[in-house]
């Protein structure tokens, strides 16, 4: 079990935050939910977290907009950013790893590898530190 560790999933289709927050809870992470990038720059404005998972394909602010908000502030951008997202075309993958981002999971996805992403990207931020 993990100690806690703060994971923040932006997701638009509520039973996919439900599953991916279930599986993270049961491994001991403690979630915080939003259902698009301009709900998630709110959430963090109160509580930072230790790792960020979100889709692409979400209104208002998509994952692409989200992600390069989040690199913009410099207390954030060493923030683990995980995209879980249906778009699993060779060049989408290529698209979130130019950007920069620690990982790219595609849906549907694995539950065991969802915990092992989340706990690969948390312990590589910790060694960083």
């Amino acid at each position: 079990m993990e100690d806690g560790k703060r994971i923040l999933v932006v997701e638009d289709y509520q039973p996919m935050v439900g599953a991916i927050a279930s599986i993270l809870e049961l491994n001991g992470y403690t979630v915080s939910t939003a259902v698009n990038g301009v709900e998630a720059l709110e959430i963090m404005e109160d509580v930072i977290p230790d790792l960020i998972i979100a889709d692409i394909l979400m209104p208002e602010m998509d994952g692409y907009a989200f992600y390069q908000e989040v690199q913009r502030h410099p207390e954030w951008s060493s923030i683990p950013f995980v995209f879980l997202t249906s778009m699993a075309e060779r060049e989408d993958i290529q698209k979130g790893r130019d950007l920069g981002v620690d990982s790219y999971i595609t849906k549907p996805f694995d539950p065991e590898d969802l915990v092992a992403t989340a706990r690969a990207e948390l312990e590589a931020a910790q060694s960083e530190q």
